[in-house]
């Protein structure tokens, strides 16, 4: 009977605090949330899930300027979007000064970097732009490009997307070729060619003369170079930006 009423009371007694158990929770302050070290925390986990945008390199060669100015509207395109970051750069001249003071040329924008391997190798995407020199690259871009067997030696860019946008003198002269013969030095590095297609109205205009195609935009200069870069040329740089923008972000954010 006596085994019964320990067991008994065993029972009840279980799951009990005693009263210095109590009073020991009830002695435990309550420490207030400081708001600074709320705000650090919301801080970091911010930046652990937000992803990083892209970097997207413009990089010209421009002789006369026409090119610059549609790089120009291209980064305007691409950060209108907020997409992107973007950074504008342009290809080493290769000609000596007294050749380029022979044809006229201005001087370049020396506030624009020259684009190097390094900036290649880190970039997320590019856009190339460049006049055409018989219907292809001119020997400028070509000059870097062959500087880049380092890079393809260790893959460092495979699967980078690429945008481009020519010149031309004419509207004969070039602006389909000049783009189309620069693929094969994307296609051995293994990168992605987007073309722009025929995804703006100024594309079909067949009154008056407006650079650019399928491959990208474009200008035409005129043979002697005085030709300005139009209004309508303009605006399809500005697509050409956006669109570019969009696809990028689509598949590396």
């Amino acid at each position: 009977m006596k085994v019964f009423k320990s067991i008994k009371n065993a029972v009840r007694g279980k799951g009990k605090k005693t009263q210095e158990q109590v009073q020991q929770n009830q002695a435990q302050p309550v420490v207030q949330n400081n708001p600074q070290k709320i705000a650090h925390n919301q801080t970091e986990i911010t930046k652990k899930t937000l992803p990083t945008l892209p970097t997207l390199f413009v990089v010209y060669y421009s002789t006369y300027g026409h090119l610059r100015t549609v790089a120009d509207n291209i980064v305007n395109g691409l950060k209108s979007t907020g997409l992107v970051n973007v950074e504008l750069r342009q290809f080493e001249e290769t000609l000596k000064q007294e050749v380029l003071d022979k044809m006229n040329a201005p001087p370049k924008d020396a506030s624009i970097p020259v684009f190097t391997l390094e900036e290649f190798e880190n970039g997320d995407a590019f856009m190339f732009g460049f006049p055409s020199r018989f219907g292809t690259p001119p020997a400028q871009v070509q000059t870097f490009i062959d500087s880049t067997g380092g890079l393809w030696f260790k893959k460092a860019l495979v699967g980078k997307m690429v945008g481009v946008f020519t010149g031309t003198g004419d509207q004969s002269g070039g602006q389909e070729s000049t783009a189309f013969t620069f693929l094969p030095n994307l296609i051995h590095q293994g990168m992605l060619y987007v073309p722009m297609g025929f995804t703006h109205d100024n594309l079909f205009i067949v009154d008056e003369v407006v650079g650019g195609s399928a491959y990208g935009s474009g200008s035409i200069s005129s043979l002697s170079g005085q030709r300005a870069v139009s209004e309508k040329e303009i605006a399809v740089a500005i697509h050409h930006g956006q669109s570019f923008a969009k696809t990028v972000s689509r598949y590396l954010c």
